[in-house]
């Protein structure tokens, strides 16, 4: 079999087990999200890590998406802006949340394939101290299997999956890469991104189904690359533009 087919397979293989067995905490995160629909509030994304910013990123002011989702992009925290890198800062999560406006009872996912590392944890333990909902999308295996006092844990050990109100499992295995090759003493293609996006696209689109199922117009947002797509899109953009950042 080839590098590419058995790369494909991996990838196959899980985002079959996330749509088989994490479906009933899918359908929960996305009661969760439709309840922000109907009741005209934000949610929020964030991606706390280099690359897990990529969850917040894809539903933030995304076509097909929904516009009442506030995407959290602190600065220092991905690879092209992280210098120095906020990943590690204890503490940084309050001033973050401070600064969007996340408060008591709303809805916060934090997305992290590891679950483990200081932003993560101070994250979720703030948002517990304020009262604010919160859903996990992570890989529990990633976490069980990293061992406790590395560098890049938080203080506590703890893991995202622990901590949370609600966890969806993205099945990722530890270290991320899947395909081995003989030649080579690491794995190599990454196996984390397709599984996170899955994850809070099926999500949202559920949350989207509800919504219209409890009689509310969602507020979906059109491609501004298709003819008429910013017109459809003027009245979500004036309904939030004072509420997101």
């Amino acid at each position: 079999m080839s590098v590419l087919d058995t790369y494909y397979g991996k990838i196959q293989d899980i985002m079959t087990k996330i749509m088989v067995d994490e479906r009933s905490k899918i359908e929960q995160a996305a009661q969760l999200v439709c309840d922000t629909v109907v009741n005209d509030k934000l949610f929020y994304v964030f991606g706390t890590g280099a690359h897990s910013i990529m969850s917040a990123m894809e539903l933030f002011v995304r076509a097909g998406n929904l516009c009442n989702a506030q995407g959290v992009f602190p600065p220092g925290l991905t690879d092209f802006d992280g210098h120095p890198k906020t990943e590690t800062v204890l503490g940084f999560s309050k001033k973050i949340f401070s600064y969007y406006g996340i408060g008591k009872g709303d809805l916060l996912f934090i997305c992290n394939v590891n679950g483990i590392n200081h932003m993560t944890i101070d994250a979720v333990m703030t948002a517990r101290e304020m009262g604010i909902k919160t859903v996990g999308i992570t890989s529990v295996e990633f976490s069980q299997k990293v061992d406790p006092g590395v560098p890049q844990r938080h203080p506590s050990n703890k893991n995202l999956y622990e901590l949370v109100d609600l966890y969806v499992d993205a099945h990722v295995p530890v270290g991320d890469a899947l395909v081995t090759m003989d030649a080579l003493e690491v794995p190599v293609g990454p196996g984390s991104t397709y599984p996170m996006i899955l994850i809070m696209n099926s999500i949202v689109i559920r949350a989207i189904e509800l919504a219209v199922e409890r009689g509310v117009t969602p507020p979906v947002l059109k491609s501004a690359n298709i003819a008429g797509g910013i017109e459809y899109n003027e009245r979500f953009i004036e309904r939030y533009k004072n509420r997101i950042r």
